[in-house]
């Protein structure tokens, strides 16, 4: 089971922007501030395949990436990529037969191994409305949970989002929602009860 850490309350947003040859390498990655900032030349590699690598890279040092975000794209891309992100999925768009309609596909064991396969000429803003259901058909059991931490969200007022947040993430990357909820309430019993003050204790007498 993967801890619920104090790095998870604390995700990065990953930004996108095209460079060109110029950089000396086909992808560049920085820190900025709170977020991560990406640099690529097209001719070297593709937007795909940036963002892919960038996930990657920081999720093997222990970071959570929150959302994806392009910088100086086309609105519906922007919002195709950062809607995707925000499930753990990479973006491919296809060509040939294999897939005629988007769908999402586990590609390993891994369940945060999964992309996003949308024909090439697909409308995107209805490639971003396909996408709940293509996720609920590829992961079930996780869209389910996702649906209830989100009812959470609402009927908590958004007192507790930043901690329903980071369960979100750790029932995506784990596929296992029971086992994320056991450990989340683990952590809450070792939280210790305040003290009863003076006050109350002179009441109780």
């Amino acid at each position: 089971m993967t801890i619920l850490t104090w790095e998870r309350f604390f995700p990065v947003s990953l930004h996108l922007r095209q460079g060109d040859a110029l950089q000396g390498k086909a992808i560049s990655l920085r820190r900025d501030d709170d977020c991560f900032t990406v640099t690529y030349d097209p001719e070297g590699a593709s937007l795909g395949t940036a963002a892919m690598l960038a996930r990657a890279l920081l999720a093997s040092e222990g970071i959570t990436v929150s959302e994806v975000v392009l910088e100086g794209h086309a609105p519906d891309l922007t919002a195709l990529y950062r809607a995707a992100s925000k499930l753990l999925l990479d973006v491919e768009i296809t060509s040939g037969p294999k897939f005629t309609e988007p769908t999402v596909k586990v590609l390993s064991q891994d369940p945060t191994q999964a992309t996003y396969f949308i024909p090439e000429g697909w409308n995107l803003s209805d490639a971003i409305y396909r996408l709940p259901a293509a996720f609920a058909d590829a992961r079930p059991k996780v869209a389910r949970s996702l649906k209830c931490i989100e009812q959470a969200k609402k009927d908590s007022g958004g007192e507790v989002d930043h901690a329903l947040d980071a369960v979100a993430v750790l029932v995506l990357e784990t596929d296992d929602p029971a086992g994320v909820f056991e450990e989340v309430l683990r952590l809450f019993r070792e939280i210790p009860a305040e003290p009863e003050t003076a006050d109350t204790t002179t009441s109780a007498a």
